[in-house]
Formats: C-alpha cells, sequence, structure tokens
C-alpha cells in the first residue's frame, strides 16, 4: 500500500491509509451536507482496504499452487469475510469522543453565578479542550477549523439555557438574511 502513495515514498498512485485519514480530517470540519459525501468516501475506501487486505490472504494461500481458485469464487466461499465488511461499515465512529472530565470542568466554571469574572479561564479551558481533542492532527488550516467547530459547539453545550436559546435565535435571523440576500 505505502509503495501506491506520491513519491518520493510510492509510485504516484492512492496510498488508501492516506486517504483515508486525510478525508475524515476533511469530514471532521466540514458543513453537513458535504459529510455525507466524504463519509461515502471514506467507506468506499475503507471497503477497498479491507478487500485489498482479503486478496493479499487469498494471495498467500493460493499463488504457491498456481491459483486454483478465483478470487471471486474464493471471497464467495468465504461469506464471513462479505459480512464482516458489511457489519463494519455500520461501526464506524464519525465524531471524535472528548475528554469527559475537562467538559464537566468547562460545566462547573459555567455553573458558577459569576461565571463571567471567570470567563478568560474558560476560554482558555475551551481552547485547550479543542487542542487536546485535536492533537494528532498536523498544523494548518484543517486543525484550525476542527479546533473552532469544537471550541463552539462546546460553548453552546455548556451555556446556560437562556443564553444557547438567545444565540441560536440570533443565528437563525443571520441565516435567514443570508439565504434572502
Amino acid at each position: 500500500l505505502d509503495k501506491c502513495g506520491s513519491p518520493p515514498k510510492g509510485v504516484g498512485l492512492q496510498n488508501l491509509r492516506e486517504c483515508i485519514i486525510e478525508t475524515k480530517w476533511k469530514y471532521d470540519v466540514a458543513s453537513e451536507d458535504k459529510q455525507m459525501a466524504y463519509k461515502i468516501m471514506i467507506i468506499n475506501f475503507i471497503e477497498r482496504y479491507f478487500y485489498l487486505i482479503c486478496f493479499a490472504k487469498y494471495s498467500l494461500d493460493f499463488a504457491p499452487s498456481g491459483y486454483p481458485k478465483t478470487f471471486d469464487s474464493w471471497i464467495k466461499d468465504s461469506p464471513e469475510l462479505v459480512q464482516m465488511a458489511t457489519d463494519g461499515k455500520d461501526k464506524l465512529e464519525w465524531s471524535r469522543t472528548v475528554d469527559a472530565s475537562k467538559l464537566e470542568q468547562l460545566k462547573e466554571i459555567m455553573a458558577d453565578p459569576n461565571y463571567k469574572d471567570n470567563l478568560s479561564a474558560l476560554i482558555r479551558t475551551i481552547y485547550d479542550f479543542a487542542y487536546l481533542t485535536y492533537a494528532d492532527l498536523p498544523r494548518g488550516q484543517i486543525k484550525n477549523n476542527s479546533m473552532k467547530k469544537l471550541a463552539a459547539t462546546t460553548l453552546m453545550d455548556i451555556l446556560p439555557q437562556e443564553l444557547a436559546d438567545k444565540i441560536t435565535k440570533k443565528l437563525m435571523k443571520i441565516q435567514t438574511a443570508l439565504m434572502t440576500s
């Protein structure tokens, strides 16, 4: 698979592992309408990857005897592999798990009646929370967008309900105004 990557590591085809990772990064920061397209691409990449592994197993088993059985017939004789690929599609995680203790810490700060006095600590904690959640991403636009999106959704999750409702209402007005103009 690595030999299929772009030069200098490979010969210029497509490294499926890299495609899966990069497409998942794009999925994480995409709008909901684009996420569905990325999701389909990721599932297709993973399915291809799975069948390449199956083909490697088939080759190891049948190469010494001159391939007396085709890959198609071998895979049909192994319905558990096809079932594994089908079942696996439903078990993919599409969102990152976040540190529950950090989220609780944020909720405690917001529960304090003087939360406005702790605003700088709150913002710093949200930033640290987003940074740790996406620590595996390389620096760049995708990491920045992922962190911003997580910070915004986290803030909306921990805001007092009346304030969250007020902000949601205002965002809806802005969105409506943008759609009509």
